[in-house]
């Protein structure tokens, strides 16, 4: 299904250019989409040295922007009552407890101090008083919308860059113990090995202190910081088509968590937007695929969106129950994890059991879908910007996955990024982790798949030695058999700003490494090119390295046109 013309492969913007004078040595290429990557476990829970040099490592590797978690039971006040406490403005950033806060602020201002942009998810989990759970950890049951528009109006407003958070007071009470949720995500998150620190970033051992003077010493020196830096996008809630984040999400066979999240999406957004007008606020987040039997598990995510939007499966506008009344969805994008769970990145979901499932190769069905409820009217045009937002391939093994190897890891996701930046409204290309998650120490999950919450989809291992991808993400390339005895070579660069000479190669079975074209493109960019392909051959790129002699990047076999 790719084998396509090279004029039809090239975005709209490069098919519009003007053909270069003949004097030209650049040849055409294109901007790649923004690059995200989310790593939590490094960014909000390990001490602000190993922070700064976690997100010093991200800026090297040529991303753009960082996704992190403001987690609303860990944050806010009481979330294990069953009732708000008398008094507090959920609304103002000040009338939380600070020392909470620290983690996410840390992250927060060394994301920004780096040059980078960051994406704050209003996310997971609610506290009890926003819910009808009975006791226990992970409440997200019938959520209240708008205790939900109060948290997200408190985290534009702290995150505005014109809040400073308070210092403590000097008689104030001892720092609050970690929520239910907070310690459960830290148990689940924090890595038990550091992460590398250079040298220089290495501190001496902390002088003797309580916990309790340790915790106000870093709310006093945020303090002194100034005012928390702005961040200008947000996303409302994460994945609300899982059951580990909504529920309900059925009644019965018909889908509950759609008209949970409709409402949410609506006080959410509207409360962001009243405080905060330029500020970007996405909606979905969906995760790729369904629970497999009606009624259980996940809401599939293209069913999850139709419901959200009040139509049918041919899209017919819906007018009763929850729909009645229905008006406009808002939105200024629609986020998407289009995991394709190990398998290669051009496996389409299959027609009957997963029709209603969005992988990476779905894409183009999210688009159309998107592009047709704004052309009715039942989305916010904006919402036809598709942003993804979490992605990977895992590289440790998971029962019932193929396994993938790190080479096939680093080959798949310039493939995965190529067929994303071919769909015109596709905004962003997700990394989920920079190193990889290690096991906890007690276990987590009942999942026979990670019951120790582990993740191996980093760009880095465990220890934060890089893995393969590491260097395919500076400088990736993508080959695939055309018509004619031609093959399409894809690169995506994250080299920086400026011309930048790549080389590509061909190499005939055991043969030397030939040249096959000389390019000048943008360190950012991307770029493709046809060329004539002999039987058996591979191809690699070589680029200028960070801090030296040029790199030859991995070499490739070209895949079938078919994928």
């Amino acid at each position: 299904m790719l084998a396509f013309a090279f004029a039809a492969l090239l975005p709209a913007s490069a098919l519009a250019a003007k053909k270069p004078a003949a004097k030209a040595k650049a040849p055409l290429s294109a901007p790649g989409l923004e690059t995200i990557v989310q790593d939590d476990g490094l960014l909000l829970y390990r001490p602000a040295a190993e922070v700064e040099a976690a997100v010093a490592r991200i800026k090297e590797l040529g991303i753009d922007r960082v996704r992190i978690t403001a987690s609303w039971s860990s944050l806010t006040r009481a979330p294990e009552s069953a009732t708000k406490p008398d008094g507090f403005d959920a609304r103002d950033p000040a009338a939380y407890e600070q020392e909470r806060w620290q983690g996410l602020d840390t992250a927060i201002r060394a994301i920004r101090a780096a040059g980078l942009k960051a994406l704050v998810d209003i996310g997971f989990w609610a506290p009890h008083w926003a819910t009808t759970d009975a006791p226990g950890p992970r409440a997200r049951t019938n959520i209240d919308p708008q205790a939900y528009a109060d948290f997200a109006t408190a985290i534009a407003l702290r995150y505005s860059g014109a809040f400073t958070p308070p210092p403590p007071a000097p008689d104030a009470p001892a720092p609050p113990p970690a929520t239910e949720d907070a310690s459960l995500i830290k148990d689940l998150l924090q890595p038990l090995i550091p992460f590398p620190l250079p040298d220089p970033l290495r501190p001496p051992p902390p002088p003797p202190a309580t916990a309790r003077a340790a915790q106000a010493g870093a709310v006093a020196v945020a303090a002194q910081a100034g005012p928390l830096p702005s961040v200008d996008r947000f996303i409302l809630w994460n994945e609300p088509n899982h059951q580990s984040l909504l529920l309900p999400q059925w009644n019965g066979t018909a889908p509950a968590s759609p008209a949970i999240y409709r409402a949410m999406v609506r006080a959410g957004y509207a409360a962001v937007k009243e405080v905060r007008r330029t500020a970007t606020v996405l909606i979905g987040n969906t995760s790729s695929t369904g629970g497999g039997k009606r009624g259980s598990g996940p809401v599939p995510p293209l069913e999850f969106l139709r419901d959200l939007a009040c139509v049918d499966a041919k899209l017919r506008p819906r007018t009763t129950g929850d729909c009645a009344n229905y008006t406009q969805l808002p939105g200024d994008g629609w986020s998407h994890h289009p995991y394709s769970q190990n398998e290669r990145p051009s496996r389409v979901s299959k027609p009957v059991l997963e029709r209603d499932d969005l992988r990476l190769a779905d894409l183009p069905r999210l688009a159309e879908t998107l592009n047709t409820l704004a052309r009715m009217g039942r989305i916010a045009p904006a919402n036809r910007d598709i942003y993804l937002t979490e992605f990977g391939y895992e590289t440790k093994g998971i029962p019932g996955r193929p396994r993938v190897d790190e080479r096939q890891q680093a080959r798949w996701l310039t493939w995965a990024e190529y067929l994303a930046d071919r769909v015109p409204t596709v905004r962003s290309f997700a990394q989920f982790l920079l190193r990889d998650q290690p096991p906890a120490p007690e276990r987590v999950s009942q999942s026979a798949g990670r019951p120790y919450g582990e993740y191996s989809t980093g760009l880095l291992n465990v220890d934060g030695s890089d893995k393969v991808a590491a260097g395919t993400f500076l400088a990736g390339l993508f080959a695939q058999l055309q018509p004619k005895h031609k093959v399409l070579l894809y690169g995506r660069l994250r080299l920086g700003a400026g011309p930048k000479v790549i080389l590509i190669q061909r190499q005939v079975k055991a043969g030397p490494w030939k040249r096959v074209a000389r390019l000048v493109v943008d360190g950012r960019g991307t770029f493709q090119r046809i060329a004539r392909h002999t039987p058996g051959a591979q191809y690699r790129i070589t680029y200028p390295g960070p801090r030296g002699p040029r790199r030859s990047g991995l070499a490739l076999k070209p895949v079938p046109a078919a994928g």
